[in-house]
């Protein structure tokens, strides 16, 4: 990955690149923290790298994207372009009018805008029902589980959009409404020009009874379309079970894969994703590491203060929900494991090689809850249920301490250390080695975010684990790297629903 001299140097999409590489956060310290330097010393914002990180009331980096919109924006602003082959902005000068002149041009600006968004939200509905219609074709066709995924996630895509164009028409309800009692204000205290005034009130109320009328019509056209498609979802997500359970039969398939880092494994806990990284945002990760943190320092207390519980004892550390239906829900959670236990006193390489077991004060498991209810939407389906990471303290009338303890392999063709679970379903985590800055080719694009509704509390609540819970097995291990690897041993575990 080329670094260049200035900002100027980079076109916007390579600077895009640049700062999606930082969001990623799978380079090694060193290389990370040299491109945060290098992005601090370019950007030409007086705060610098800050803008990666810390929002405030005007600008909200809760993405990549909009790390760059901004710095363009701000350049802009200052009179200059920020990017290589960005055109000079010039804002024309504005013609003088009259208050009179100056409202008709502003409600004909509405009225443009509203028209355009009404052409938007036709054609992103038109590109709905398209959509259902195609994956109702291909329910009884034969298809691979790939193909069934791909049909999923295409009309999720187009449903998401649907939901976008309806929020930005939703958008103009109050500019609509502003601008109808601008306009009843001026007519009433107009002593000139009373009949165009009064043209200008006409010309806002029939916009907004059209527009009024048009969102009832969008808002109940897309409730119908929602349910339609919630239902054919739900059928084609119980066909591509069914067609995994099938291929899961047959001999000589693989297991699960699941990929991962190991550029910032030994420092943040991470949530494994079959298929994928999670695109979890850097900010997570330090919540879900502080609640970690805090869980493990309040049971330590608890066992240390003798104060006893005759129940079995957890607190969440993570709640989430999968984005989409086609999503294997094969997770994980990855966490040093000097966040659970200290590592002086065992040989940690020679108790893998045994596949030992040993015992550890705290294990991890997950868990399925309700969503409170009215408070979590996906475009307008309610989200009723979340998956839940808890961590229990050991040992207990229903949690034992004993963990097993492997040993990861490297992988010389896959150039990663891999570790497999034991069962008849194999599932494999492959932890691949930070590569060197230089080496590296840019993403066009961020992780896409797989997880949604991703909530990590500071101080998690404790609370009596549930009956569901309490006869869970758990799948956890430790996982152990060779000595000339350098990586300390990690606290792994695995969803077993």
């Amino acid at each position: 990955m080329e670094l260049k001299a200035t900002l100027k140097d980079y076109t916007e999409s390579e600077f895009q690149a640049l700062v999606n590489k930082i969001w990623a956060v799978d380079l090694s310290k060193q290389d990370h923290d040299r491109l945060i330097n290098h992005f601090d010393q370019i950007v030409g914002h007086p705060k610098g790298a800050d803008l990666l990180f810390y929002p405030n009331e005007k600008f909200n980096s809760n993405s990549p994207e909009s790390v760059v919109d901004y710095v363009k924006d701000w350049h802009r602003n200052q009179g200059g372009t920020a990017f290589k082959e960005e055109s000079v902005f010039v804002p024309a000068p504005s013609p003088v009018m009259t208050p009179l002149a100056r409202s008709f041009a502003q409600v004909q600006k509405i009225a443009a805008d509203v028209a355009a968004s009404e052409v938007a939200v036709e054609k992103a509905f038109g590109l709905f029902g398209q959509g259902i219609q195609q994956l109702r074709d291909q329910l009884n066709g034969s298809k691979t589980v790939s193909d069934r995924e791909a049909d999923i996630r295409a009309l999720e895509h187009v449903q998401h959009s649907v939901v976008i164009a309806v929020r930005k028409f939703e958008f103009w309800k109050m500019t609509v409404q502003f601008a109808k009692n601008d306009a009843q204000r001026n007519l009433t205290y107009a002593r000139t020009e009373q009949a165009q005034w009064q043209s200008l009130a006409q010309q806002i109320n029939a916009l907004q009874d059209r527009y009024t009328g048009q969102l009832a019509a969008f808002s109940q056209r897309h409730r119908s379309l929602h349910d339609e498609v919630e239902a054919l979802l739900i059928k084609a997500q119980d066909q591509l079970i069914r067609s995994r359970r099938l291929a899961r039969a047959e001999p000589g398939q693989p297991g699960y894969m699941i990929t991962a880092s190991l550029a910032f494994a030994h420092k943040r806990p991470e949530v494994l994703l079959e298929g994928g990284p999670s695109g979890l945002q850097l900010s997570q990760q330090i919540d879900l590491q502080a609640a970690i943190r805090s869980v493990v320092a309040e049971f330590t207390w608890r066992n240390t203060s003798g104060e006893p519980s005759d129940e079995t004892l957890c607190a969440a550390v993570m709640q989430f929900e999968f984005s989409s239906r086609a999503d294997t829900q094969v997770y994980g959670l990855c966490v040093p494991l000097v966040e659970l236990t200290p590592l002086e006193g065992q040989d940690w390489l020679s108790l893998a090689m045994k596949e030992s077991e040993i015992d550890l004060p705290f294990r991890i498991g997950t868990t399925t809850v309700p969503a409170r209810p009215g408070t979590m939407f996906q475009g307008l389906r309610e989200v009723k249920t979340l998956a839940q990471v808890y961590i229990t303290p050991t040992p207990s009338a229903n949690v034992p301490a004993k963990v097993r303890v492997r040993a990861a392999q490297f992988d010389q063709q896959r150039g990663a250390f891999g570790f497999t679970i034991d069962g008849t379903t194999p599932v494999t985590v492959c932890w691949s080695t930070p590569v060197p800055l230089v080496r590296q080719t840019p993403a066009a694009q961020p992780p896409t975010r797989r997880l949604g509704f991703v909530q990590s509390l500071t101080v998690p609540l404790v609370e009596p684990i549930t009956a569901e819970g309490a006869t869970a097995r758990f799948a956890d291990y430790i996982v152990v790297f060779p000595d000339d690897s350098g990586f300390d041993p990690l606290y792994v575990m695995l969803s077993t629903s």
